[in-house]
């Protein structure tokens, strides 16, 4: 039985559909009599009593078609009918993609963990991709052995050169194992080593589970889904615009379980703020998904007219499931100089020096405190800055702070809590040492509800090592905790809008007072302060100022204090009256 074939036999009762995809797979094309299709079900064992039921049966259906025996009048020939859906698939656009993906996130929405759709589309969409570049050395002349070798050289490996075999979707749909596909992402990883963790995470969502007898009919419902498009000359901003909507799609609920998502309006106002250049090296040290390093990347392009740019792109993750899923995004995306690593980047950093650098952390990680930072192979990250700057037990937000600022050659984007402004004790000894130091070029307060996880304001710090002459001694503050427009698809939330980040960049670049936005502060009026880093002690919202109409507003008073005269005259008689008739 062909994979692909799956979804044909929807609607039938079990009975039927058995016997329909048997004769299916043997038959193909092929016209055949009563009797040849009768045969064939008891060589299979799936012998009927009255083989003219099940053809009635799926003639009604409009699966078979019918027309005379020319031998034998009294006889009919049968033959199936394909849906023409499967016979070509058009090249979707983004909208068209998106509504592929929410139907499948309605079949899958109970039955397995939702990044299974990852998978879907990160098998089809490279396979397609795959099988046009083959096609294209073919055209040039090459054998079709050559083409598989050269395809495999420049994307990435979907053919085993010492098997013979072929893994790509469309080659894996003519299977009749429905565990085929299982075993072609097992192949996949162990042929691929920047994709070596893929079976890991096909395990661990449930995927390998998943694709079983069990669920044939909700598979086979995707597989029909995704068979209606060809995704090879999609291009590389649409699929991961699409891969991102899955992450983002789910994050709402999925950020009461604990997972954590930055909204990309926060990541293209951080990638902004930085402002990236061609050639430069970008390294994120808590890429969950790499959104990060792509929108860095896609930044630069952008800036470059949508030429090619040289940008190296490298992150780490401690959670081996997000890092995987971060070398998938950055191949969906197009994104070829990307490399992922897995472990702590806090206590074990597998990177070395960048240009920028740029995180997201998890606010407020307990569990790093001198016991174990200063014990672990890169303590000196946290002794570069500030002696001994090991942060409390109960918040890591300046360990990380330091190492990213440890490995940056220009500057820093980090997004936090904002008690990493305020907090005393340890924090603010390492505070006060980056102040003086003059290591900090802007805090920037964000508006509150833009994550799904937390409803208060983070903060974007920004940090430069080397500091523009006019900029020194100073600190830039902007309050845009009301730069935010209703976020169009969860009402509880906010976003940010282009004209919002605009505005919060535009005042960045400036580095200006703007009254109630923004405001240059001298680090000496910071530590009177006692080097408290909270926006709003620097920078207070401007509040409108409601005008009044003074002779407007007296002139009311005396109406009211008329009307309270003559409800008290009113009393006072209601008073008498009832004393004279007692």
């Amino acid at each position: 039985m062909s994979i692909r074939r799956w979804n044909i036999g929807e609607g039938l009762e079990n009975w039927v559909r058995k016997r329909y995809i048997v004769l299916l797979d043997e038959l193909g094309d092929e016209k055949f009599t009563a009797e040849k299709a009768e045969a064939i079900l008891r060589s299979r064992g799936l012998e009927i009593e009255n083989i003219n039921k099940l053809i009635s049966v799926l003639r009604k259906k409009g699966l078979l078609r019918a027309e005379p025996d020319p031998n034998d009048a009294r006889k009919a020939i049968y033959s199936f009918i394909f849906p023409s859906k499967l016979e070509s698939a058009g090249t979707p656009g983004k909208d068209e993609i998106l509504r592929l993906l929410k139907k499948c996130a309605d079949l899958i929405r109970t039955a397995v963990d939702y990044k299974v759709l990852l998978l879907f589309l990160f098998y089809k969409a490279v396979s397609d991709k795959w099988e046009k570049i083959k096609e294209n050395y073919e055209k040039e002349g090459h054998s079709e052995e050559e083409a598989f070798l050269l395809t495999n050289s420049e994307y990435i490996e979907l053919y085993d050169e010492n098997e013979k075999k072929l893994y790509t979707w469309n080659e894996v749909m003519k299977t009749e194992n429905i565990g085929e596909i299982g075993n072609a992402i097992k192949k996949i990883s162990s042929m691929n080593e920047n994709l070596d963790r893929l079976e890991k995470l096909a395990e661990v969502l449930g995927f390998f589970g998943f694709i079983s007898d069990e669920n044939r009919h909700i598979i086979g419902k995707i597989i029909q889904e995704f068979n209606s498009y060809d995704f090879s000359d999609v291009s590389y901003d649409v699929l991961g615009d699409a891969y991102q909507w899955i992450l983002s799609y789910f994050a709402p609920e999925k950020a009461k379980e604990g997972e954590t998502y930055t909204p990309r309006e926060v990541i293209k106002l951080l990638v902004n703020l930085l402002d990236v250049e061609d050639g430069s090296k970008v390294l994120d040290p808590a890429c969950g998904s790499a959104a990060m390093l792509i929108e860095a990347y896609n930044h630069v392009k952008e800036k470059n007219g949508g030429k090619e740019v040289s940008v190296e792109l490298v992150g780490q993750e401690r959670n081996e499931i997000m890092a995987i899923i971060a070398r998938m995004n950055a191949i969906l995306h197009g994104v070829e100089n990307c490399r992922i690593e897995i472990g702590d980047s806090l206590l074990n950093p597998k990177f070395d020096e960048a240009d920028y650098v740029i995180a997201n952390p998890p606010w407020n990680q307990d569990g790093y405190d001198e016991e174990d930072l200063g014990t672990c192979p890169i303590k000196q990250a946290y002794n570069t800055f500030v002696s001994g700057g090991y942060p409390p037990e109960s918040s890591a937000d300046w360990a990380w702070i330091q190492l990213m600022l440890y490995h940056a050659r220009k500057k820093v984007g980090i997004v936090l809590d904002q008690g990493a402004l305020f907090r005393k004790g340890k924090e603010a000894e390492i505070r006060k040492g980056f102040v003086e130091k003059d290591l900090i070029e802007a805090v920037i307060l964000l508006p509150e509800k833009l994550f799904y996880n937390v409803t208060a304001s983070g903060i974007i710090m920004i940090l430069n090592r080397n500091k523009p002459e006019d900029r020194r001694g100073k600190i830039l503050f902007i309050n845009a905790s009301n730069e935010y427009v209703p976020h169009p698809s969860v009402r509880r939330l906010n976003t940010l809008s282009r004209e919002n980040i605009e505005k919060i960049v535009d005042a960045y670049r400036r580095f200006a007072d703007i009254e109630g936005f923004s405001r240059v502060v001298d680090k000496s009026e910071i530590a009177a302060n006692d080097y408290n880093l909270n926006v709003t002690l620097y920078v207070m919202l401007n509040e409108e100022k409601e005008e009044i109409d003074i002779f407007r507003e007296f002139q009311e008073l005396k109406e009211l204090e008329k009307e309270r005269q003559d409800v008290m005259m009113r009393v006072e008689q209601y008073i008498m009256e009832i004393a004279r008739a007692g």
